[in-house]
């Protein structure tokens, strides 16, 4: 069976467009559709602004993200530029302006979808840190003596270099010992093929 070519390209960029005006005369174009790369991408400029990630811990700001969902949703599904603005002003924008609710049953079966990836991308950003803190936690519970603000490769170098450095200087007191058991039997001690006997005379 012959295989088919499909230009994907131009299925991205498939979608209906409305013009909606605002309470107060302002015109703005709706379209119903946008790209799942622009999904990604708007479920990205949501979750930066939201997801506050420290040294350790992990910040939800679950306040700030009625604004920033409403800012994405204007910058990817109409021609309103609002990048550079704040997104409480949009939010106030298309709420004072009656067309939010407009845009969204517009939009609606779309942003079901963008909502999904939203989710898939918050869950695994979560995660993600959770394993990531994890791990710290456990080099710094055995390594913490190494710890002062660098970086935590130069930590783990650090603690392989401690480590290799006891044990090289736990096998050269082993040597030592060693020889100094091979040198002595029964008390008698072996210096320069000289044998001194410190063996108890009956």
């Amino acid at each position: 069976m012959r295989k088919k070519k499909i230009d994907f390209k131009k299925y991205a960029d498939m979608h209906d467009e409305i013009e909606l005006t605002g309470k107060d005369g302002t015109k703005i174009h709706v379209r119903n559709h946008i790209s799942y790369a622009d999904k990604i991408q708007m479920a990205r400029d949501v979750i930066e602004q939201c997801v506050m990630i420290h040294d350790d811990s992990c910040c939800y700001e679950g306040v700030g993200i009625f604004a920033e969902k409403i800012k994405a949703m204007v910058k990817y599904y109409t021609n309103l530029q609002v990048d550079d603005a704040d997104a409480n002003d949009v939010a106030d924008f298309v709420i004072n302006n009656e067309l939010i609710e407009q845009i969204r049953e517009y939009i609606h079966d779309d942003y079901y979808e963008a909502e999904d990836v939203y989710v898939t991308l918050m869950n695994s950003v979560m995660t993600t840190y959770a394993d990531d803190m994890s791990l710290k936690k456990a080099v710094k519970t055995s390594f913490g003596f190494l710890f002062n603000g660098e970086d935590i490769t130069e930590s783990m170098a650090k603690a392989e270099l401690t480590k290799d450095t006891l044990f090289n200087a736990l096998d050269a007191i082993n040597k030592k010992e060693e020889e100094a058991r091979s040198k002595m039997d029964d008390g008698r001690l072996n210096v320069g093929g000289n044998i001194l006997n410190f063996a108890k005379r009956e």
